[in-house]
């Protein structure tokens, strides 16, 4: 699995010469260059610039039922998200770790809320990223509200004691490495294990994490003592979930011989994030803004590229896709900034409201 890195990461390992790291490191270079103590401090770097933000699959998922994938071969929809925390008491490098499926505001699954230390560890020639999971006091101060977003991690002095061991699957280390222009995390071979939920049966599991500046693709695997996939995927393709960029939106609908209603200072993610908006209180219409920035796929190829669009549909982010109307709609190049549309009585636009957020690739 290979990602193309956007050129022009001049504080990245992957972007530039290993020697000319290996020189800016201050160190002699080694007989062997490939997962070196220097390089692997490099990697940490990158990975701590890289992995937080919000990430989302919502693209992937729009151009598999686009290309008329059978719906049981059509990838889930999966939001994840990785806060840095500042915790000197649990470790330099600290990821808070969240996992929606379905998207940003579906429920959270505790399952998989984790908090990742990151160190290299130069007898294993890679950089271990090591999951401990929150306690409820832990939980609390992060999620009060369980299906809410997260509270400012900059506001919160974590402490061991609201951290405990993280067991079974959701137990095991990522190594990550150096791979070409990208990241690679695995964990290593048969030291992840874990209890199939349907027959009880050991599991010998797998996981593995592709990453670069706009990107995180992952895949996973439990295995029966003969091999046979019995957690995963049978095709073993990846989810490929994109970096969001955050957006300031409005909406202004005027129906005709009546006041216009506005929503405005919406804060949307360009992967696919939804915003239910009902205009009149008590009334029962109800209008549904998107922004999404991925492939438009074409079977005739000429428009085989990423976009960024803006949907308005009527009707609730919760209904199904064939029994929303949509009403408008505008695209851009991948690249913009902003988008936006006046189609008869509605008018939205979305702007970038992070400029310090990567650019997309």
């Amino acid at each position: 699995m290979r990602l193309r890195l956007r050129a022009g990461a001049p504080r990245s390992l992957a972007a530039m010469p290993l020697l000319a790291a290996v020189a800016l490191a201050g160190v002699s270079v080694p007989a062997t260059a490939t997962d070196s103590a220097p390089e692997l401090r490099v990697v940490l770097r990158d990975l701590m610039a890289w992995l937080p933000g919000e990430y989302d699959n919502a693209a992937q998922v729009f151009f598999e039922r686009e290309q008329k994938t059978p719906g049981i071969e059509v990838h889930s929809r999966i939001y994840r998200a990785y806060h840095r925390l500042d915790a000197p008491e649990v470790g330099e490098h600290v990821l808070l770790f969240e996992v929606r499926n379905g998207g940003k505001t579906a429920p959270l699954d505790l399952a998989e809320l984790q908090v990742w230390t990151l160190t290299v560890d130069e007898p294993r020639r890679a950089v271990r990223m090591s999951p401990r999971r929150l306690t409820k006091k832990g939980t609390d101060l992060f999620f009060p509200d369980r299906n809410g977003p997260v509270v400012d991690p900059g506001k919160i002095n974590l402490s061991p004691s609201e951290l405990e061991p993280a067991t079974g699957i959701a137990g095991c280390d990522i190594f990550w490495r150096l791979d070409g222009r990208q990241l690679v995390g695995r964990t290593a071979p048969g030291e992840c294990k874990g209890t199939s939920r349907r027959t009880g049966a050991p599991m010998d599991f797998t996981w593995e994490f592709t990453q670069n500046e706009g990107q995180q693709w992952i895949n996973f695997a439990g295995r029966d003592a003969s091999g046979r996939i019995v957690f995963g995927r049978e095709d073993q393709t990846a989810w490929r979930l994109d970096k969001a960029r955050d957006f300031e939106c409005f909406v202004t609908w005027r129906p005709p011989g009546e006041a216009a209603s506005v929503l405005n200072g919406v804060r949307l993610h360009d992967r696919g994030d939804r915003h239910a908006w009902r205009p009149q209180p008590g009334a029962a219409r109800t209008f549904t803004l998107e922004l999404l920035r991925g492939m438009w796929p074409s079977s005739s190829g000429r428009n085989f590229e990423d976009l960024l669009r803006l949907y308005l549909y009527d009707g609730d982010p919760g209904d199904p896709a064939d029994a929303s109307e949509l009403l408008a709609m505008s695209w851009a190049s991948a690249a913009s900034d902003r988008t936006g549309f006046t189609s008869g009585a509605f008018s939205a636009r979305c702007k970038l409201a992070d400029r310090g957020t990567p650019p997309a690739r």
